[in-house]
């Protein structure tokens, strides 16, 4: 909960086609213990003080769907969205996600990248923790050595500027605009490790073995 009272949603993107590891589609990938990759990064959200839950897919939706599923907390719901214009770009697709966080009495919204699986759930707390204590930013980001990362925390002040966005940018002009005066939470290096290219998913599947 946030010092509005209201919780802060997740939205946990996963619409894109993962062209740079085709033919293998990088939130399909098992981990060491046979997780796919999707499953593990909604793992840790589901896990989180994080309400709701909304899952955007696109590309390959009904399986990116059908192996989210093995990563949900048992009890937790979650809400699976389609992006109809996913192919238009990443922010077409956060703002199908922010436009359905909208319809709930939300605080604010985590924006979570699908391929990033080593975000923790202790990080997706404190960034709404944070968030609470100071409801009047425009938003939380993490940070490591000097530099920020994702998740990224937006108030619900901006979801109309966000429901805007067009091509494949994401939130970038936003940040850029509204950066300087977020909330910085400190983080570990895992806030800039994605897995999107063939290498990358070559050492995840070596990850968290035994758990």
């Amino acid at each position: 909960m946030t010092g509005t009272g209201a919780p802060v949603a997740a939205i946990v993107l996963a619409a894109g086609s993962s062209s740079r590891t085709a033919p293998a589609h990088k939130l399909l990938a098992p981990d060491a213990m046979g997780l796919p990759m999707i499953a593990r990064t909604l793992r840790a959200v589901t896990a989180s003080q994080a309400a709701p839950v909304i899952v955007v897919l696109g590309y390959r939706a009904a399986e990116i769907r059908e192996a989210a599923l093995a990563g949900t907390t048992t009890g937790h719901p979650v809400q699976f969205i389609t992006a109809p214009d996913y192919a238009a770009g990443l922010s077409r697709t956060l703002s199908v996600g922010i436009e359905a966080a909208s319809q709930h009495d939300v605080a604010g919204a985590l924006i979570c990248l699908g391929d990033m699986p080593l975000t923790g759930t202790g990080l997706i707390d404190d960034m709404i923790a944070g968030f609470a204590s100071h409801p009047t930013y425009p938003g939380a980001m993490p940070v490591h050595d000097g530099r920020r990362g994702n998740p990224v925390l937006w108030s619900r002040a901006l979801f109309p500027a966000l429901m805007q966005l067009a091509g494949d940018r994401g939130a970038r002009d936003l940040l850029r605009l509204h950066g300087p005066e977020m909330l910085r939470i400190p983080a570990g290096p895992e806030i800039a490790q994605d897995f999107d290219t063939p290498a990358r998913l070559a050492e995840f599947a070596r990850l968290f073995a035994g758990g």
